[in-house]
């Protein structure tokens, strides 16, 4: 495989990043491919490194806002792409993703409710839960996601109940998008080459008025209590859950979700748990 992509030469990744620069070129142009980018689309990326995605956005899309946390790299960036940032169809923003206020981010782009931003990222594996958590809250001006993900985290996102893969981010995910697999890339194709294989997974976020009315944050602090301890029940990782007061209170509000408190939190489908967190808000 000829390196096509990737680093500026010279270059060496940053391991508190958990830098994984792509260096597949068909495999790039798959991804490219997958997202489908249209010529009004309005795109965020998170984690361009060196630009093998960038690359071949630039000119097809109507904008882009791609946001890298190594100043390094957001400055080789900027000179790469000196033409499209002149010409106001590329912004190059060194920052963390997860310290911005994308609010006004997505805004700046030019998103709106009726023109949702679309976004592609390939997120470091210490990262990759938070980013997309944040990215889901943020579901009014945002209309899918398209991510490359350790095959672990893709596990998590798309795992069904029973599974010890099955958390609060399969029902978050699941809750709020639908999720699928949609290219799975093996170590080789990054430099320097991470464990594990990698895979690439499309949300795509649910607008309707239902899920719209779920608070995203109330929803991830009920399933961390949920999850706190996986081999316990339900009853016995929600009894001190507000505004529970005690296992009696717990009991009667599981109860009345229609769910059973001797029942460990991997064993509840993702509805189960929109009734638990119904539940517990009108005690």
């Amino acid at each position: 495989m000829r390196l096509k992509e990737g680093a500026p030469p010279g270059w060496r990744a940053r391991r508190r990043w958990g830098q994984n620069f792509l260096v597949n070129a068909r495999a790039a142009e798959t991804i490219v491919r997958l997202f489908g980018p249209r010529s009004d689309d309005l795109v965020l990326e998170v984690g361009p490194g060196g630009g093998a995605l960038t690359g071949r956005l630039a000119g097809r899309v109507r904008r882009i806002a791609a946001v890298e946390i190594d100043p390094r790299l957001g400055a080789a960036l900027r000179s790469r792409f000196a033409a499209e940032a002149a010409a106001g169809d590329l912004t190059i923003i060194v920052g963390d993703i997860l310290a911005l206020d994308l609010s006004s981010l997505l805004a700046g782009l030019g998103a709106t409710p009726g023109c949702r931003a679309r976004v592609i990222a390939n997120l470091p594996y210490n990262i990759a839960t938070g980013v997309i958590l944040r990215l889901i809250e943020e579901r009014r001006l945002i209309n899918d996601l398209l991510v490359m993900v350790q095959r672990e985290v893709a596990a998590r996102i798309l795992s069904p109940p029973g599974r010890k893969s099955y958390g609060g981010l399969s029902v978050i995910c699941q809750t709020h998008a639908l999720a699928e697999s949609v290219l799975r890339l093996r170590p080789g194709s990054f430099r320097p080459a991470p464990r594990v294989d990698s895979e690439v997974v499309r949300l795509t976020l649910r607008q309707s008025p239902g899920t719209g009315a779920i608070d995203p944050r109330a929803l991830s602090d009920l399933l961390r209590a949920a999850f706190g301890q996986r081999r316990k029940t339900l009853l016995n990782n929600l009894a001190r859950f507000p505004p529970a007061r005690g296992a009696g209170a717990a009991e009667a509000v599981i109860r009345r979700a229609g769910l059973d408190p001797g029942r460990r939190a991997e064993e509840v489908p993702v509805e189960g748990f929109l009734a638990l967190l119904k539940s517990w808000r009108n005690p």
